[in-house]
């Protein structure tokens, strides 16, 4: 059904921050439009055609028109501000504001309020989230996460008790780092860049490592061009707490380096990642909030490190990383596009069979890094 043009609120709108947080991202108001568009896709809330939408944007960023209260939220999503960071918060919104001092009270209360229940609950709804993104990526949990980190976030900068912060911080650096994968499947690096970040500091305060998150950073380099300083970043690592911390370094290690055309470098680290997973008790279980790595997710970033590298080697681990145990969306979806590129040269019709599956998955789950990924195929498939 086409979605309807929203009821908009003209006379007294001030202009707002809306062109600067557009400016800030490098967007045109038809990019935002398009960008906008896409998540109301992504989280099922009707909006208007993108070439309306641009008007739309218009008027709301001259002041002429206020944003109706679903498209404040995506507008606070797609910018990753508040509607009132962004100028655009409704009557209500504004005229039950509490005065400043009233508000910090209420923070601080509400965070000290937090007891060992509360936290597993959130544990509980970190879980679900997960579980949600498994099998729907970004389109079925991207809210579900960002309400999380959100409310994770506000009770951690209003914690006083240096133990609650920790525990406050372990779930936030899982929901963080969570919140960066789906960024990054919708396109948005700056935004995923942001998400990880928030997860390596949280991690760091909770005495987690941050291999999950500098990971993340890793990949988000690599995807905007940038794998030399992806390598850097990576080194400035240093050496991890865990077998598995490890692993997920020397892995993110390897794609970069074969990103940045190091080929012997590259099979170095993919090397070092799989000896020590080999050695790494299988009856080990990770601290809550630690990284877990297992088989099928070295087969994946091994494949993805010879397809960078142009080697056709590439398809024996990807086939081990699709055969493994039911995966992620995600997962899956990666490993058909890197398969499909793999076999673009020698197999056309096996890579124009994974292109289609790693397109279909990225519908469903709201990937537009996969699908971007797919775009080097041109015509092959």
């Amino acid at each position: 059904m086409a979605a309807r043009l929203p009821t908009v609120m003209t006379g007294g709108v001030g202009p707002t921050g809306l062109r600067a947080a557009r400016a800030a991202r490098g967007l045109s108001q038809a990019d935002a439009a398009g960008e906008l568009a896409a998540l109301g896709r992504a989280t099922g809330t009707p909006v208007a055609a993108a070439t309306s939408l641009k008007t739309l944007l218009s008027r709301w960023e001259n002041g002429h028109a206020l944003p109706e209260p679903h498209y404040r939220s995506l507008l606070a999503e797609l910018y990753g501000r508040t509607p009132t960071d962004l100028g655009i918060a409704g009557p209500q919104e504004a005229e039950g504001t509490a005065p400043a001092p009233a508000r910090l009270r209420a923070a601080l209360a509400a965070a000290a309020a937090v007891n060992d229940t509360g936290v597993e609950l959130w544990w509980e709804q970190l879980t679900v989230a997960g579980r949600l993104d498994d099998e729907l990526g970004v389109a079925g949990a991207g809210e579900l996460v960002r309400a999380l980190v959100e409310q994770l976030d506000e009770t951690l900068t209003h914690t006083l008790v240096t133990a609650r912060r920790a525990d406050v911080a372990t779930v936030l650096a899982g929901a963080a780092a969570l919140a960066g994968a789906q960024e990054l499947d919708r396109g948005r690096p700056d935004q995923a860049w942001r998400r990880y970040d928030r997860a390596r500091t949280a991690a760091r305060e909770a005495g987690l490592s941050e291999a999950v998150a500098v990971a993340g950073q890793a990949a988000v380099l690599v995807d905007v061009g940038e794998p030399g300083a992806a390598v850097e970043l990576l080194d400035r690592a240093g050496p991890a707490t865990s077998d598995p911390a490890q692993v997920r370094l020397d892995a993110a290690r390897a794609v970069a380096r074969a990103e940045a055309g190091d080929a012997a470098a590259a099979r170095g680290a993919i090397a070092a990642a799989g000896r020590r997973l080999q050695r790494t008790p299988v009856d080990v279980v990770a601290p809550r909030g630690g990284p877990v790595v297992e088989l099928a997710d070295l087969h994946r970033w091994h494949g993805r490190t010879l397809v960078a590298l142009g080697d056709t080697a590439a398809i024996e681990p990807l086939e081990q990383a699709l055969a493994a145990a039911p995966r992620s969306a995600r997962h899956r979806a990666t490993v058909h596009a890197d398969l499909a590129l793999a076999l673009a040269a020698d197999r056309p019709t096996d890579a124009a069979e994974h292109a289609r599956r790693a397109r279909e998955l990225a519908l469903r789950i709201g990937s537009a890094q996969v699908s971007a990924r797919l775009a080097t195929l041109g015509g092959r498939s």
